[in-house]
């Protein structure tokens, strides 16, 4: 029980830092990585560590591709790196999945209320069929600029993480 609630405080601050000033703090989530590997270190020796170890690779793993392709920023695989540091692949591969499919939601919401959807969409599409038909670089269609959608992902990471809380709920 305490491992979880020092989890969700540190994320809920990781939050409120990403949706206030767009970054996570170093601070907050490499203290978090030494709670978590200390933690697991003192109560189960080294397969406990070897246990945390194993989660925070894995996140971090996990939005390593999305963070090289400039999807995300590196606070964000840092904090996934961090879900998996107290909880283990397991949970932070679930954790992955929620975010994901938070994330995507967010995504779909913030297109239609800025009215972007369907252009979006379309680039989108005919990015995937140039990339096939001629070899095109995807990143060709990828829109990056003023007129982009973004948001903290800290959000969906909080949410999937939650997620991945409530599984063992229901």
């Amino acid at each position: 029980m305490l491992l979880d609630s020092f989890l969700l405080g540190m994320l809920g601050l990781a939050v409120i830092y990403d949706v206030d000033s767009r970054r996570i703090p170093n601070w907050l989530v490499f203290s978090g990585i030494a709670f978590a590997l200390l933690y697991h270190l003192y109560l189960g020796g080294c397969p406990g560590l070897l246990f945390s170890i194993k989660g925070l690779l894995l996140g971090i793993m996990l939005l390593m591709l999305p963070f090289i392709m400039g999807g995300m920023g590196a606070g964000d695989v840092k904090l996934l790196g961090m879900v998996g540091a107290f909880k283990g692949s397991i949970f932070t591969f679930s954790s992955f999945l929620g975010m994901a499919l938070w994330g995507g939601i967010i995504a779909i919401v913030l297109l239609l209320v800025k009215r972007r959807l369907k252009e979006t969409l379309w680039r989108l599409g005919l990015g995937l069929f140039m990339v096939r038909l001629a070899g095109a670089s995807m990143s060709d269609y990828v829109q990056k600029g003023a007129t982009s959608v973004y948001y903290p992902y800290g959000i969906a990471i909080g949410l999937g993480v939650l997620t991945s809380y409530g599984r063992g709920w229901w």
